[in-house]
């Protein structure tokens, strides 16, 4: 059995927090696997966009224009509303496409028990223990080493 953080007896309901689950999937067509980029445990919608938003940027200019459309329209138009609908408790996902890979950003609504401790946005070791391959680990590695200011 788990104990509540305060240490008063087992886990309740109030001991969960509220926020958005979002990820980073990355599938080939050619091996038909997936592989889990980056994740993000957000605790306003707000967050939660943002971080979809600045990844979708960064990587938008490198598809073909009709796939970019949609994805532009989005980075224009789409953080109010999509906002807006994880706070009403709905899931969003967006792609892209290059060639035979495609990336699927997603938000959803979850609760987060205080089950494992996170020191900022660091990764618990466990993390990279998933079998990955070497250029994500590289990856993974070097992204822990940079220094973010610690969640509030």
């Amino acid at each position: 059995m788990t104990a509540s953080p305060s240490g008063n007896g087992p886990l309740t309901a109030a001991d969960a927090r509220p926020g958005f689950w979002c990820e980073c999937l990355l599938t080939s067509a050619e091996s038909d696997s997936t592989v889990l980029v980056g994740s993000f445990d957000a605790y306003t919608a707000g967050d939660a966009v943002r971080w979809i938003r600045i990844a979708v940027r960064m990587l938008v200019s490198v598809v073909d224009a009709a796939e970019a459309e949609p994805v532009h329209e989005w980075l224009l138009f789409g953080s109010n509303p999509t906002a807006a609908a994880l706070e009403r408790g709905e899931p969003f996902a967006i792609a892209l496409r290059h060639e035979q890979l495609r990336l699927v950003w997603s938000a959803r609504p979850v609760c987060f028990l205080p089950l494992a401790h996170r020191t900022g946005r660091a990764l618990p070791p466990c993390a990279l223990e998933w079998s990955q391959p070497a250029a994500l680990r590289a990856a993974l590695t070097a992204s822990q080493n940079t220094h973010l200011p610690a969640r509030r």
